[in-house]
């Protein structure tokens, strides 16, 4: 039984024996909030939301809907390189060892982990700058991190890490040749194999996690997705252990006359997408990823409304949740994992005014919540 598979058992084991049977939503919404864990556990995927160290730690109506909704977490920042590794010398575990422990505990039902992540070419601490364009220099901390950290959990049996986040441009200008499609940062071209290296040290610390890359604005059929699709492909035919790709799905939509906009860049100059015209189109972006032979999760969903929270808008991101599950309950169970950057708008991340997760600000229940039940439901034949 390989992690994956195990992970997923020891998860559902923690579940009392008929919890499921008595799902007060499996007859429809009067019966009460829906709860998506339980739910989702006959269907053979994970649906969950990243986890906020900060806000778990101080607020229990936090901790406790978390724990009730969620089979998988990701910490938000608590394992990136910027908390771990303050100084060059110093690997401070603190918040992601909480972030484990908390997913682990009794509290909140053995929640399958993924990390994030293992490297980026944003959000490091300002001390690696120094090294700009010194290879030899970032690339023996690049294996030193990804060593570290990666072993530091490989006893800790975590479902996924992904190992390099956002690594490929908004705009390629070329699909095949790296050059034309890799973003220059800190690490490349400094280090121009860094993906490859940063996979193939993972799996030494770690020989049994899954290995994802993980990017947005590639949902869809795109020369951003085909350029991945490609640098996947050419990873598994050199033999790069690469298990699965992470679309995030981040989302924006007006809640004025329910019509899909082209998004602006986000404060981190990420340009999140553009509501796709054809579903189809996600489905058959799925589908290429997984005939290479690897999983594909939705890792960071998220769907922003525009101007408050009007009801056109409230249904309008109700669709485009459950039409990005269903794009991924298709290929069951390639595609495994549904997860939202967040579950409340109480603290939703980088998204001031516009309400993109299930629950409001007072953990109140949000349509979308219901609409996600529903398409679950629907899928287990309830």
């Amino acid at each position: 039984m390989n992690r994956a598979a195990l992970v997923l058992l020891l998860v559902q084991l923690a579940w009392p024996l008929g919890t499921v049977l008595s799902s007060p939503y499996f007859n429809g919404p009067p019966g009460g909030v829906p709860v998506l864990r339980e739910l989702s556990y006959l269907s053979g995927i994970y649906v969950g939301s990243a986890t906020n160290v900060v806000h778990y730690k101080a607020d229990k109506q936090y901790q406790e809907l978390l724990a009730q909704q969620f089979e998988i977490t990701t910490a938000e920042n608590a394992c990136k390189w910027t908390r771990i590794r303050p100084t060059e010398d110093t690997f401070n575990f603190t918040d992601c060892d909480f972030f484990v422990s908390a997913a682990r505990s009794h509290h909140v039902r053995n929640q399958a982990i993924r990390g994030h992540n293992l490297c980026w070419g944003a959000h490091n601490p300002e001390w690696l700058s120094q090294y700009a364009g010194n290879s030899l220099k970032l690339r023996s901390l690049l294996t030193d991190h990804v060593t570290k950290v990666a072993g530091h959990y490989s006893d800790k049996m975590f479902y996924a890490w992904d190992v390099v986040n956002e690594a490929v441009r908004d705009a390629p200008q070329g699909t095949t040749d790296p050059a034309d499609y890799l973003k220059e940062n800190v690490w490349y071209p400094a280090v121009s194999d860094y993906i490859d290296l940063a996979f193939t040290t993972a799996r030494k610390a770690d020989g049994e996690v899954d290995l994802f890359y993980n990017d947005y604005n590639c949902e869809v059929v795109n020369d951003k997705s085909t350029a991945i699709y490609n640098m996947l492909k050419g990873m598994r035919d050199r033999g790069i252990p690469v298990s699965g790709f992470g679309m995030q799905a981040h989302f924006r939509v007006t809640s004025q006359d329910g019509k899909a906009v082209t998004l602006s860049a986000d404060r981190d100059g990420n340009v999140a997408s553009p509501i796709p015209t054809s579903w189809s189109s996600v489905e058959d972006n799925i589908k290429r990823f997984t005939d290479l032979g690897i999983e594909v999760h939705i890792t960071e969903m998220d769907v922003k409304l525009d101007n408050g929270s009007g009801a056109a808008g409230l249904a309008l991101q109700g669709k485009v949740y459950t039409n990005m599950l269903k794009a991924c309950l298709k290929f069951v169970p390639r595609c495994r994992v549904f997860e939202t950057w967040g579950f409340t708008d109480k603290y939703a991340y980088n998204a001031a005014g516009e309400k993109p997760d299930y629950f409001d600000a007072s953990y109140q229940a949000k349509p979308c919540l219901y609409d996600v039940a529903n398409a679950l439901s629907d899928y287990n034949g309830h």
